[in-house]
């Protein structure tokens, strides 16, 4: 494939260059910031070789390239130079209803923060695997440092999320990032000397931890939105080189830690009770309806909205019980689906489509598979639904549990592994069979 060729042939049908403010990618996607989405041609998108398929964004577009579209954006990056304007960074959102907006704008937050997430997962995995099976002395220095190489970026996920978040908020991230250093600074904590508060400025401040914390955060960017432009109002211009970063920074990180910080604990103390009420009491039915829908929600770009919600619940409590073990059956199912109808397809074409594609949704690449199987042939789409929505099921019935974060596919089991290991692995091999037995029956069916 000419990736150059098809670099420019998208750009062209996104509006041109001069439509486009920013662009970056996944494992699967190309996503387009644009000025005017009225000029995205999509029916054409859709029409060129080596584009899986076209979804709607906030402001702009995402073109589906599968695993390949690292090539693409290189080759975009060559031929391309966008620049953003601060008018053109303004959100074209108004439209949406407020919660949608919101959920939209927390996802922007959280989105970049996954390969970390991911890295961090997969390590803490091979830790368990090697303490599993015995492989290393736990008392080493080397197990040791794998064990912190999988903790660390959960313990400081909010410098990363101050980070991002700034930027989406279009404030001053290295204020944000200095504030909350200031939060996870070790010396702080031993203030206390063991007590509950410390005083500063003559007043009370409740000690807390910030490890792990994602709704201190978010707190500290929202009010920084207001301070940067207060200071900016008040401060003379002759001495804003100085005064404005000063102001800012003394500012917000007094204001976070006698208000914000404290009020954040019960924020989210409340989230967790919250939370976890839901998801002991409903489980099974949130396996049931995610992993049925799982396809369409990824198809839509809606799972991002989730991200928070997802991210914040693993923070609270060390794992996750609802999402992984849908996420892998839903994908799993997908991949046995795609393959039953590999399987028993007479038409070449779709059979090589079909083979290639299901392989890929096994390792958890599902774009490729949704877009070139799943929604050319209904059949397939209903038999991954049904396959994962039993999954999913079965999987919220079991309880079972996700000790850190990746793509849902065979080779990010390890995520999995404790307790309820056995009760994942019974899940997703229900799962994908059940979707691989009605795709090939439905479409034996059809050609007899």
């Amino acid at each position: 494939m000419d990736f150059n060729q098809l670099a420019k042939s998208i750009i062209t049908n996104v509006g041109g260059a001069e439509n486009v403010n920013e662009v970056e990618h996944c494992s699967t996607r190309l996503r387009f910031n644009v000025k005017d989405a009225s000029k995205i041609e999509k029916a054409t998108l859709k029409e060129l070789e080596g584009v899986a398929g076209v979804v709607d964004q906030a402001n702009g577009v995402q073109v589906i390239i599968g695993t390949e579209v690292s090539k693409v954006f290189e080759e975009i990056k060559k031929e391309y130079t966008f620049k953003t304007s601060e008018a053109d960074e303004q959100p074209a959102d108004s439209n949406m209803n407020p919660f949608r907006r919101v959920m939209n704008k927390l996802a922007d937050c959280f989105v970049p923060l996954i390969p970390a997430l991911i890295a961090a997962g997969l390590m803490s995995a091979v830790v368990t695997l090697i303490s599993s099976f015995h492989l290393m002395d736990p008392a080493s220095t080397t197990y040791q440092v794998l064990q912190i190489m999988g903790s660390a970026p959960l313990y400081f996920i909010p410098f990363m999320l101050a980070n991002s978040s700034a930027k989406r908020f279009n404030v001053n991230p290295y204020i944000t990032m200095a504030v909350v250093a200031v939060l996870l600074y070790p010396g702080l904590s031993e203030l206390a000397g063991g007590e509950e508060y410390i005083r500063y400025l003559g007043l009370p401040v409740r000690m807390v931890s910030y490890s792990n914390a994602i709704v201190p955060v978010l707190l500290t960017v929202w009010a920084q939105t207001f301070i940067e432009k207060l200071v900016r109002k008040f401060v003379p211009q002759m001495f804003a080189t100085f005064l404005e970063p000063l102001l800012t920074f003394f500012i917000l990180a007094s204001l976070s830690l006698i208000v914000l910080g404290p009020l954040s604990t019960y924020i989210s103390d409340g989230i967790a009770v919250v939370l976890n009420n839901i998801v002991g009491k409903y489980n099974w039915l949130i396996g049931l309806v995610f992993g049925g829908l799982m396809i369409p929600l990824i198809s839509t770009g809606l799972h991002y909205s989730l991200m928070p919600i997802i991210i914040g619940y693993f923070m609270m409590n060390g794992y996750d019980t609802f999402w992984a073990g849908p996420s892998f059956c839903s994908n799993l199912a997908l991949a046995g689906a795609v393959l039953g109808f590999a399987l028993a397809t007479k038409d070449s074409k779709m059979k090589q489509t079909a083979s290639s594609t299901g392989v890929t949704a096994l390792l958890g690449i599902t774009e490729p598979a949704i877009y070139g199987v799943a929604f050319v042939e209904n059949k397939v789409l209903l038999s991954a639904c049904i396959g994962g929505a039993i999954g999913g099921l079965v999987s919220g019935i079991l309880g079972v549990n996700s000790y850190g974060m990746a793509p849902a596919g065979l080779p990010s089991l390890a995520v999995l592994v404790g307790p309820t290991f056995g009760n994942a692995i019974i899940s997703i091999v229900i799962s994908a069979c059940v979707a691989f037995a009605l795709s090939y029956i439905i479409e034996k069916r059809k050609r007899a």
